[in-house]
């Protein structure tokens, strides 16, 4: 794996490579400590993925990264950009989230194509209608998950599967540069995860884009990131998910 870049690198306009650049860094919750000794690039195209056991701070790390969660210590940088000085309306469109799987009410009054619209509001605001522009990128975004079809179903009457594919859809509509994605499979039967999978491994070969996925399932993990951590309130190990020590440090990990 290639060595960490110093910060200096990671401050430099020059280094086009690394997208997220964290050193040193740590969050606490009141006196919990959630995260510490953090360090690590994300480089341009990685299909990066995180596990560790429940608590290990997995999500926080994530949450810190679009800039919800403030360290304490150390350095967080996203496109050259220092997280602690305040620069979230830039990242905004540049940033696509997707949060751990919630369950939808079958009575639930959106479209499919106005829960994808939600991933434009940081642009256009709150309650104001898509523009034909903004409406061709809901469109996109949709026909790049298989969903154009369902594009005026109501959201609560789609499978789980199909509702995480719009949730996808939503994160990708203002074409980001970074998918950051919690969890995508944990409600989800194996068939169905799968498929999920290999839907996002598809949109990372398609579109070059930078994703950084945490999910238990080690098997998608294995079959589908070229780098992963393996996280508990630090890093214990970080390299290939195929080379030959990856399961005994998850052994360690989680046991």
């Amino acid at each position: 794996m290639t060595t960490n870049y110093t910060e200096e690198e990671c401050k430099s306009s020059q280094n086009k490579n690394i997208l997220i650049c964290i050193r040193d860094f740590a969050v606490a919750y009141q006196s919990n400590v959630a995260l510490f000794d953090i360090n690590l690039d994300v480089y341009r195209n990685d299909f990066f993925g995180i596990c560790g056991p429940n608590g290990s701070g997995k999500s926080t790390l994530l949450k810190s990264i679009v800039g919800s969660v403030k360290s304490f210590r150390g350095n967080l940088r996203v496109f050259g950009k220092d997280m602690s000085k305040g620069h979230i309306s830039y990242l905004k469109s540049k940033i696509g989230y997707l949060p751990q799987i919630d369950q939808i009410d079958r009575n639930f009054p959106a479209l499919v194509k106005d829960v994808v619209g939600m991933g434009l509001y940081s642009q256009v605001g709150f309650f104001k209608s898509l523009s034909k522009n903004e409406d061709e990128k809901v469109f996109n975004a949709l026909k790049l998950v298989g969903m154009e079809n369902m594009i005026q179903r109501p959201i609560g009457h789609l499978s789980g599967g199909q509702q995480q594919k719009v949730r996808i859809a939503r994160a990708l509509v203002n074409n980001p540069d970074i998918l950051l994605i919690d969890e995508p499979f944990s409600a989800l039967d194996f068939k169905i995860a799968k498929n999920i999978a290999d839907l996002i491994a598809e949109i990372h070969e398609k579109t070059n884009l930078t994703i950084v996925m945490i999910s238990h399932s080690l098997s998608l993990i294995k079959e589908h990131c070229n780098k992963v951590i393996c996280l508990d309130k630090r890093i214990v190990w970080q390299g290939d998910p195929k080379s030959a020590d990856f399961d005994s440090a998850v052994r360690t990990v989680f046991l």
